[in-house]
């Protein structure tokens, strides 16, 4: 099921900001809800990490989608379910980039995270503003 998605335009290079966005050891320097984060192995379909939000126990997380420069994918397991995250960078015109982070659920959370969606929607909002900060 979609939760929903957030974009921004951005004044950057994709490159640069694929380069932001997929350093994942970097991520709590721009992204409201990360304490702390690390990937276990290089940025690759199958490799897996864990993230810890800010007030919460934290989490892993596997990537299962990267199109380099372009779009990637995570799966984060919940009770009966998980939680996908789609990035997505598109080149458009001037030198900008359109950056966009859509949110799925699927299994029973999705009651649960339907609660959850305007706080985690305003902190990726709040986030992808902080992300250009870091590539401008």
């Amino acid at each position: 099921m979609h939760l929903f998605e957030c974009e921004a335009i951005f004044e950057a290079e994709p490159a640069a900001v694929w380069a932001v966005w997929t350093d994942v050891a970097r991520w709590h320097e721009w992204d409201v809800s990360k304490e702390i984060a690390r990937l276990d192995g290089p940025f690759q379909p199958g490799v897996s990490g864990w993230a810890k939000q800010r007030g919460t126990l934290g989490g892993s997380f596997t990537i299962t989608v990267v199109e380099a420069g372009r779009r990637w994918v995570t799966e984060c397991p919940m009770p009966m379910g998980k939680v996908i995250f789609d990035h997505v960078l598109e080149p458009v015109a001037g030198g900008r980039v359109r950056v966009v982070k859509k949110v799925d659920v699927e299994g029973g959370s999705a009651p649960l995270l339907r609660l959850l969606a305007p706080r985690m929607r305003r902190e990726i909002t709040e986030s992808l503003a902080a992300l250009e900060s870091q590539v401008s």
